[in-house]
């Protein structure tokens, strides 16, 4: 991968540069970097290894859907291990360390487990360590199963806060479905606590459907104007924050980080009422070496191309299934990338959104083995095509984030269209909305999964959730 960073565009605050360091490494970048964005904005592909052959990983996603770059943070007041580099928020003078390597991702002497890949399945140690005693092989196979490396000598200064706080409502979820649902119920006059585990509201909205109006306003004026509104309302806005369980009488557990070094704090709300508007996760395609650094979302490179400025390549494959990869591809032409899209689809349902001189479209086709060792070198397609490239994109569609729903005992759906589990029976008190969906064959608009809003008497906990 040969990224670079744009001139101009995104949140970033190019006044203020930062640098900090990865695996040894100085990594330049800016104040609203997150570690991950700094990490491909500087080339650094290689950021990880897997766990059990070592194999080379690289970033996948944007957000805390990151399955690879995980690394322990040293800095800014706090020793944390196992982070997830997409959503920790680079620091001047952080110090960050990948994890289940020795000495770094990039050198690790473990990378020959690989090559005994075949000789050594899953529970192999099991079955070939019992003999004479597997007591005296645990200890030396427990070390090197633990991913990150606490440093006990490190002292935190200050207890994490925790605070308990009640509400009538709570939207986890700050997109445009959070954002309207909390709108209604603050303007009925409900309490309100909003969370979004991003920097700032607005969801996808914050990388895509640019020229999106709602209410006469552009996407991004209308973010702007609903949290000023919401504010001014009385309602409670965390961001940077994950809600990250539901237990019993619908208590929320939620980690609020601080990007002043403060520790994280714990919230433990009691809403009376909760609205999941968590969005949807973007699929993978099956294909030999999808795990090469290099290989990642296409989706989170668009989040990296327009909230951070980084183009994750110079020649691009994306593999496709679906239309929302039209965006993805006209944006990193504009930004000056050469990208190819390769959609599985014999029919020409993309065809007419890919209009750019930087952009071709190849349709029928479908993408089989990446190439590269440490890294993307090329893609090969089902009719034998070599295709040259230092990223390789996918998209295998979109699966609801319905993770907090089932932990709130919530029944599952299959839904054929979209070829995903969706919310199936109502669970009392939690309600489901959002988002915009993509399916294998079409572009959908915004609606419920399922639509659980119904009207209720005046004066109830919440009259009603937006269409």
């Amino acid at each position: 991968m040969t990224a670079y960073r744009l001139e101009t565009g995104g949140i970033i605050d190019r006044e203020r540069p930062i640098t900090f360091t990865f695996d040894g490494r100085k990594v330049a970048g800016f104040a609203g970097d997150t570690i991950a964005s700094a990490l491909l904005a500087s080339d650094i592909k290689l950021v990880g290894r897997s766990f059990k052959y070592h194999r080379p990983r690289g970033i996948w996603g944007s957000g805390s859907e990151e399955p690879n770059a995980l690394v322990d943070v040293n800095g800014a007041g706090a020793m944390t291990a196992n982070n997830r580099a997409t959503v920790i928020e680079a620091k001047d003078g952080l110090v960050a360390r990948s994890v289940n390597n020795a000495p770094d991702a990039a050198s690790d002497k473990f990378a020959y487990f690989d090559r005994f890949s075949r000789f050594i399945p899953a529970a192999f140690y099991y079955k070939t360590f019992m003999f004479p005693n597997w007591h005296l092989f645990e200890p030396k196979i427990r070390a090197m199963a633990g991913l990150g490396t606490m440093d006990h000598s490190w002292k935190r200064s200050g207890l994490a806060a925790q605070i308990n706080a009640h509400c009538d409502l709570l939207v986890v979820g700050g997109g445009h479905a959070g954002i309207s649902a909390a709108l209604v119920a603050a303007r009925a006059g409900h309490k309100v606590i909003l969370v979004d585990e991003q920097q700032g509201l607005g969801g996808a909205l914050a990388h895509r459907d640019q020229g999106a109006e709602f209410d006469g306003l552009a996407a991004a004026e209308w973010v702007a104007a609903s949290t000023s509104e919401l504010a001014s309302l009385g309602a409670t806005i965390l961001t940077n924050t994950t809600a990250f369980g539901i237990y019993d009488h619908n208590q929320a557990g939620l980690n609020q980080r601080h990007r002043d070094g403060r520790p994280d704090t714990l919230w433990r709300v009691r809403p009376k009422e909760i609205v999941l508007a968590t969005g949807a996760i973007e699929r993978p395609l099956p294909f030999a070496n999808n795990d090469l650094p290099g290989v990642m979302s296409a989706d989170a490179a668009l989040v990296y191309a327009r909230r951070y400025g980084v183009v994750v390549g110079r020649e691009i494959v994306i593999a496709s299934n679906n239309s929302s990869t039209a965006e993805v591809g006209h944006a990193l032409a504009e930004a000056g990338a050469r990208v190819t899209i390769v959609d599985l689809r014999a029919d020409a349902a993309m065809a007419a959104g890919v209009k750019h001189t930087n952009l071709t479209l190849i349709s029928g086709r479908r993408v089989v083995e990446a190439k590269g060792s440490k890294g993307v070198a090329g893609a090969v397609l089902d009719d034998g095509t070599r295709l040259s490239c230092d990223a390789l994109l996918v998209s295998g569609g979109w699966s609801p984030t319905i993770h907090l729903y089932g932990q709130a005992k919530g029944k599952l759906r299959w839904d054929d269209t979209l070829q995903a589990f969706v919310p199936g029976l109502e669970v009392e008190g939690v309600r489901v909305v959002g988002c915009r969906r993509w399916s294998v064959h079409a572009w959908r608009r915004l609606h419920h999964l399922p639509r659980l809003a119904r009207a209720r008497p005046e004066g109830s906990r919440l009259d009603r959730l937006p269409e």
